[in-house]
């Protein structure tokens, strides 16, 4: 008999979408780059320079989301879905019928609006919304969709490409043909690169790029990169560069927020600008691959890009007199080591300053090299300065913004970033993946945080709280994402990381009924949480800043969070956590003071949930990035119940005062939730789960 695989019914549902990358198929080597201008076009120039409008407004979206959200409120309400929008594509029909001139008319001024609103939905984040105004272009031009010319058709080819539904565009288009749109031939070719369709990517892109545009020879070069063809992929970057001389800023995380518009790049790099953006554009690669759930050509772009850092470290170094400027900005600099440069994705976010700390965790335990780590923090970029600075005994920080765009280009030769670190086998191994493991054996060390908040601060800090009216002896600080912030709330693909305030009302009076009070975190994007006894709603509150931020995370007696950037600073600072409404395509690099719950994933075909062996693994854990995809897989993410969350905190306040009573006591629960993550034992950190949540649902150990 047959031995069943443990993955059961989802083995063969997935059997055919391993993300194994196939072996290299061959690309045709790219023309002469020496575009004829004759092809340049108002139409093209109109264009591109609509995505490099989309380029700009990205690199902006964090600043532009309450106006992009409330733009797209009013598309919804009053076209999209509102009746005036099934009226005007009545009279639109009805017109094109009669065979009247106002049809035409009509048809492009309906084409141009539901383009536009494909467009408004996608700044605010919101690629169901975008995706469904480009399904009734598709429906009333389909005609022109088959013909590919057209506004409607651009438009839906377009904005496809930019919700990353590179299926339906390769089902669309599956083979080369003749196209004569620029936008149409860049949209195609992008999709069937990420489908591993080099040579169709290549036909469309060539085509797309004979118009001169950089972006076009940017992704045709990337196309090569994936080909393992460096001689092509740099002809292609430099020809793009020359173009565009500020494309060639570099990039290693899009949480930068690079803007090329204000850059000025060096000789040095100008002239290397092919060979240096092979780097960039694998790791961008790996980056898209990351956020479609593609595991392994994610960590495969990433190990091709580690080893090519490799090879142009080999060639080329930080010249001695950027060095020396290093040097004079730091104490701690030591001149014998070798530099290793965080770029300034590391302290755009709370979460990702929080990262710093398992760097430096991972640095002391042997799994990364002993170096002078140089962290780029121009303080425009810095989300919170008193964070940063807990770090300073740490890490050499460079402020000087001069100094950090001299430095940046050479992130390509010994930068460090949070995706990926090295591995074997062609495969990278994930950095959070490798926290993790820094995390347990942390643990297992017994080793105290790294950081420490000033006594200053947090006598400042408590005097504060107390002016604010919180006179509690104790408090828990508890963060309720809500999606707002990052703009991925209600109506977005990555809504599973938020949460129901109201779900959390129980837990709160559970902690007040023992004498502690509540101090709501957050932004004011969240829910107000007002005229509840014991409850203090910093989040809304006048006292909120940067140096509250630190001290209300640092001097809580339990934090209540779940999988967000928080976390992450949270844990820097050891303070106790309980985590509820967890989900994440990442292992999680918990510390030893942490309890948690899951979001079970629910299985609608076979009605039952998924265990913990099934969810974390490979290839369906990179999928829980994006629910737009697991629906396709006919699964949900359910998010943890009142009771739930309740148990949860009752149980974490009772370990808080008996030690004793936690799971990590031992017993047959603890070895049935080991075993139920051997595959994956590191996926948590040092964490263990709520043993209430799990007898609830059994199905979790399987």
């Amino acid at each position: 008999m047959t031995k069943r695989a443990p993955f059961g019914s989802l083995r063969h549902r997935f059997g055919k979408r391993q993300l194994t990358s196939p072996p290299t198929p061959s690309v045709p080597a790219a023309p002469p780059l020496q575009a004829p201008r004759s092809r340049w076009s108002p139409r093209t120039w109109l264009t591109a320079s609509a995505f490099r409008l989309y380029a700009f407004l990205s690199a902006r979206r964090r600043q532009l989301l309450p106006l992009t959200t409330r733009a797209a409120d009013i598309v919804d309400s009053r076209l999209v879905v509102a009746p005036a929008g099934a009226r005007l594509l009545r009279l639109m029909n009805k017109q094109l019928e009669r065979g009247t001139f106002i049809g035409p008319v009509l048809a492009l001024t309906t084409s141009t609006t539901l383009a536009a609103a494909a467009q408004v939905h996608l700044a605010a984040s919101r690629k169901p919304s975008a995706l469904r105004a480009v399904r009734i272009l598709n429906l009333i031009f389909r005609s022109n969709v088959r013909a590919r010319a057209g506004v409607g058709a651009q438009a839906y080819f377009t904005t496809l490409a930019l919700c990353s539904a590179y299926d339906r565009i390769v089902r669309e288009v599956p083979r080369p043909e003749t196209i004569d749109s620029f936008a149409i031939n860049f949209a195609v070719g992008v999709a069937h690169m990420y489908r591993g369709n080099l040579p169709v990517a290549a036909h469309f892109l060539t085509a797309a790029a004979a118009s001169g545009d950089g972006n076009a020879l940017r992704k045709l070069g990337a196309v090569h990169a994936l080909a393992g063809d460096h001689v092509q992929a740099a002809a292609c970057f430099e020809a793009s560069v020359a173009r565009d001389p500020r494309s060639v800023m570099a990039h290693q995380n899009y949480a930068g927020g690079y803007d090329p518009s204000t850059y000025t790049p060096s000789a040095w790099e100008l002239e290397h600008a092919g060979e240096l953006l092979i780097y960039d554009n694998l790791i961008q690669l790996g980056e898209n691959f990351y956020h479609q759930g593609r595991y392994e050509d994610t960590f495969r772009c990433y190990q091709a890009a580690l080893d090519h850092q490799d090879a142009l470290a080999r060639k080329w170094s930080i010249p001695d007199a950027l060095i020396q400027r290093i040097a004079s900005t730091s104490n701690i600099f030591d001149p014998a080591l070798p530099v290793r440069l965080l770029g300034y994705e590391w302290v755009t976010l709370i979460g990702h300053i929080g990262f710093i700390d398992c760097h430096l965790r991972m640095a002391a335990l042997g799994m990364l090299p002993r170096a002078n780590y140089v962290l780029l923090a121009p303080p425009s970029k810095v989300v919170n300065q008193p964070f940063l600075r807990l770090f300073a005994p740490h890490v050499t920080i460079v402020e000087d913004p001069a100094l950090v765009d001299d430095l940046l280009p050479y992130q390509r030769l010994v930068g460090d970033q949070f995706i990926a670190v090295r591995g074997k086998d062609g495969l990278a191994e994930p950095w959070a993946h490798a926290a993790s493991r820094a995390q347990v054996a942390w643990a297992e060390q017994r080793r105290l945080p790294i950081v420490k908040v000033p006594s200053e601060l947090m006598e400042t800090g408590a005097a504060r709280l107390r002016a604010a009216g919180v006179t509690a002896d104790w408090f828990v600080a508890m963060h309720i994402r809500e999606g707002g912030y990052h703009g991925d709330g209600p109506g977005t693909t990555r809504q599973h990381r938020s949460a129901n305030v109201g779900d959390y009302l129980d837990a709160i009076a559970a902690i007040t009924a023992r004498g502690g009070a509540v101090v709501r975190l957050g932004d004011r994007s969240m829910t107000p949480l007002r005229g509840m006894a014991g409850v203090f709603d910093y989040a809304h509150s006048d006292i909120k800043s940067a140096e509250m931020d630190l001290y209300l995370c640092a001097a809580a007696r339990l934090f209540v969070g779940t999988t967000s950037g928080l976390t992450t600073a949270v844990q820097a600072l050891g303070t106790p956590m309980l985590l509820v409404n967890c989900i994440s395509n990442d292992c999680q690099f918990w510390h030893e003071h942490t309890d948690f719950t899951v979001r079970p994933v629910y299985d609608r075909r076979t009605r039952r949930y998924l265990s913990l062996r099934e969810t974390y693994r490979q290839p369906l854990q990179a999928l829980l990035i994006d629910t737009a995809v697991l629906a396709r897989h006919g699964l949900d993410i359910h998010p943890n119940t009142a009771q739930d969350i309740t148990a949860a905190v009752r149980y974490k306040l009772d370990c808080l005062d008996e030690p004793g009573r936690s799971l990590r006591a031992g017993g047959p629960l603890l070895d049935r939730y080991r075993a139920a993550l051997s595959g994956n034992p590191y996926n948590f950190g040092a964490a263990l789960p709520v043993p209430d949540f799990l007898d609830r649902l059994p199905e979790l150990l399987g």
